[in-house]
């Protein structure tokens, strides 16, 4: 189950307006400055809003970048929703599964300010369980992708590679855009390698369970 932030939800279209408005600024401040620098009376004068009207919606400034970050994920989560129900073989599905990890990539490198969101809060253990929950609602996604192409005995096993999966490639694309373009590009494109059927089929057998249909 998704984790919620506390804070107040908006409902009505100006206030959604109001909201997107904040986070963009904030997103936006962080790209500049970097969060530690991040302050209300900024975002407010950024978002073209009273910093009142920003506790409406946010409790703190750690609930602003907690949002920027559950944003993230929902992007990810939509995309995958987008283009995984369409898959109709096994090597294509590990050829979407890899194409996901890149658009995560991307998503981090046109959009700067996401990994410094992402290191002024991932030290806090409320991020930490979103992550967790987050990449088991991922982990689903890929395993209902994968299963059609797996015997029922290996399906205990492909949850548990989903799960492994889901995480490691939030980990893998952060560290890769941690590193520079260069080196970032080598690794991930070296953790796409790994997403392949042989590699799957190797746990698998590794525990005994036969891989084909």
């Amino acid at each position: 189950m998704k984790q919620k932030t506390n804070r107040r939800q908006p409902t009505q279209q100006r206030s959604k307006k109001r909201v997107d408005a904040i986070l963009q600024a904030a997103k936006s401040l962080i790209a500049e400055k970097g969060s530690a620098q991040l302050k209300i009376h900024d975002i407010a004068q950024r978002a073209a809003v009273t910093p009142a009207s920003i506790y409406q919606y946010f409790p703190s400034k750690n609930a602003i970048t907690h949002a920027l970050a559950e944003s993230t994920f929902d992007r990810m989560h939509n995309h995958m929703l987008d283009e995984l129900p369409a898959v109709h073989s096994r090597e294509e599905a590990f050829q979407t599964l890899q194409g996901l990890v890149e658009k995560y990539y991307q998503l981090y490198l046109e959009d700067p300010a996401l990994y410094d969101v992402w290191v002024s809060i991932s030290a806090d253990k409320s991020v930490h369980d979103m992550d967790i929950q987050d990449s088991r609602r991922t982990s689903e996604l890929i395993y209902e992708c994968l299963r059609p192409f797996y015997p029922e005995q290996a399906w205990v096993q492909l949850v548990q590679v989903g799960f492994l999966l889901a995480h490691l490639s939030g980990a893998a694309v952060r560290m890769a855009v941690s590193i520079g373009q260069e080196e970032g590009r080598i690794m991930v494109d070296s953790f796409k390698s790994m997403i392949n059927p042989a590699f799957i089929e190797s746990l698998l057998a590794s525990k005994g369970v036969e891989s084909s249909v």
